[in-house]
């Protein structure tokens, strides 16, 4: 994650480097802003590749050689981005850029399942301590690259060298990490999932949808349709297919890719935005500033996260149980819909609590309450990472856990932070052309920046409204669930009552249903629209 922000931290130097590239482009030579959006999403290129690759291969390869690779071929792009200075190559710089996303790509597809899995009652805890590696990598990657580059002694090449040195230890270790569950291979279908200890939670304060499911099976034919799809042949298409076919998960990638957008070019171009404000007159302390208060924001934001998502799961597989927390066809629909309707709710709510946070900083002038805000709104929205994660993982059966996580990840890319910085990049220099970076690394017109000011904002308050699509998409995506939720119940009611009707001799379901539960009952006190109460004795 560090070498992803480096560029960001020191954007001024990266842009005088491009334009004076011997191989640049006229386009970026001319706008090398842009150019620097473009170098941001070369990564991204080569990371949605890698994704395709990773969370195909995930099913049939144990995964670490799969991550071990992965490393390998960043440790190459990295000491390729350094190269790119000395080779005075816009090129070289662009393509390493593209082969550093194969190790973030490998760690998307395999971490989150392998957490859930193995994380037990704290699987949200733990994947989101995982997850507080991009904030905090982001971070830091954005004060050292700045400090790099400003530096008289190294330079912005060393920042990537010093990066191939402290790797090597990481990859010596790796080589000697075990793990022969499953033999190794994450993605294998066919595991099976006691649920006798499940407990169906309350309601989440919208109406009475997650309770106990009407019709109850045996444990026999339970084992049955819990058991995972043995020998399912596992194809690019297949997989793509899966993962299109999950409205929930279509929805909230393209929610999520609009956050991801925002977040990307507010790292990419916020040393310059806040230069180009004057707020600050150095952009080593823009970038400092920055980067401590994007690093604060992701330590706290995320595990506060990764907590609330406990809590709403311990509310619906109970306190007491020490089974780990389940996506696709271990969970079913009866409880996995209930989970992302009331997990998807609170992104919501974070987000918009954000946006009142992060709208003000349009209008201020003074660095600290700039930064106290934004902050403010940055923890917000980094509390929502560990419920997007389980939701996504939520959305599909389990043995394509990898592929959602990867489809997610490169919706959110391809229609987020790979085209809003370059949009964003071109669209502050048309509102403030004279914030341009020289080759000198200084404004173009250092006078004229303070006079354009208001187009610098603008560009900020359409990146701010872009949240907005977040904001829709997301509540498509808790109604979606809960449509699912009562098309599921009127089913299963419908089926009882069929069963009562023709007097089946093999009955035990539904015997087993009424020794369990109280019958259908309206509630007198509720609204016309409000959903019939069911076997509320049992959450007792």
């Amino acid at each position: 994650m560090t070498d992803r922000s480096i560029i960001a931290g020191a954007s001024q130097e990266f842009s005088a480097f491009v334009s004076t590239a011997y191989d640049s482009p006229e386009f970026v030579k001319e706008n090398p802003d842009a150019g620097i959006g473009i170098l941001q999403a070369a990564f991204i290129c080569g990371y949605t590749i890698a994704l395709l690759l990773s969370g195909h291969f995930v099913h049939t390869m144990r995964w670490k050689p799969l991550v071990l690779g992965g490393l390998c071929v960043w440790w190459l792009g990295v000491l390729g981005s350094g190269n790119a200075k000395q080779y005075n190559s816009f090129y070289v710089l662009l393509f390493s850029r593209m082969a550093t996303g194969c190790s973030e790509a490998a760690f998307q597809v395999v971490a989150p399942p392998l957490i859930q899995d193995r994380g037990g009652n704290m699987a949200g805890f733990w994947l989101s301590i995982y997850l507080t590696g991009l904030p905090l990598g982001l971070a830091f990657g954005y004060v050292y690259g700045s400090h790099m580059a400003g530096s008289d002694e190294w330079g912005w090449d060393w920042a990537y060298y010093f990066m191939c040195i402290a790797s090597i230890p990481i990859l010596a270790v790796m080589m000697f990490v075990r793990d022969e569950t499953n033999g190794g291979i994450l993605g294998r279908a066919g595991e099976s999932v006691n649920v006798d200890n499940i407990d169906y939670g309350e309601d989440d304060g919208e109406g009475p949808i997650a309770q106990q499911p009407l019709l109850a099976r045996s444990n026999e034919d339970e084992a049955q349709t819990l058991q995972g799809p043995e020998g399912e042949n596992f194809t690019l298409v297949s997989e793509i297919k899966a993962c299109l076919s999950s409205p929930v998960l279509v929805t909230l990638s393209l929610g999520w890719s609009a956050i991801i957008g925002v977040v990307a070019s507010l790292g990419t171009f916020g040393g310059a935005f806040v230069l180009a404000l004057q707020l600050y007159d150095d952009e080593r302390d823009a970038a400092y500033s920055f980067g401590v208060a994007a690093a604060l924001a992701g330590v706290i934001g995320t595990p506060l996260g990764g907590s609330l998502v406990d809590k709403i799961m311990e509310r619906y597989t109970g306190s007491n149980t020490h089974e780990p927390m389940r996506g696709g066809e271990g969970i079913d629909d009866s409880l996995r819909y209930p989970i992302i309707a009331s997990v998807v709710a609170r992104i919501n709510a974070l987000v918009v609590t954000a946006m009142l946070f992060v709208v003000p900083t349009l209008v201020m002038k003074d660095a600290t309450f700039f930064l106290s805000f934004l902050f403010i709104g940055w923890t917000l929205l980094f509390m929502t990472q560990t419920g997007v994660t389980l939701v996504a993982l939520l959305s599909v059966d389990r043995s394509h856990r990898p592929n959602a996580m990867a489809f997610l990840m490169i919706t959110s890319h391809l229609l987020g932070d790979v085209p809003l910085p370059i949009v964003l990049g071109l669209i502050k220099d048309q509102f403030a052309p004279s914030c341009r970076v020289r080759e000198s690394g200084e404004f173009e017109d250092p006078e004229g920046c303070k006079a354009q000011q208001a187009g610098v904002r603008q560009t900020l308050a359409i990146a701010y409204a872009w949240i907005l699509w977040s904001i829709i998409f997301l509540e498509v995506t808790r109604r979606i669930a809960r449509h699912k939720i009562w098309k599921t119940r009127t089913e299963e009611h419908n089926t009882l009552l069929l069963q009562e009707e023709n007097g089946s001799e093999d009955n035990r379901a539904f015997q087993y249903y009424h020794s369990r539960f109280q019958p259908p009952q309206y509630d007198e006190k509720a609204n016309d629209d409000v959903s019939p109460s069911f076997g509320t004795s049992a959450l007792k």
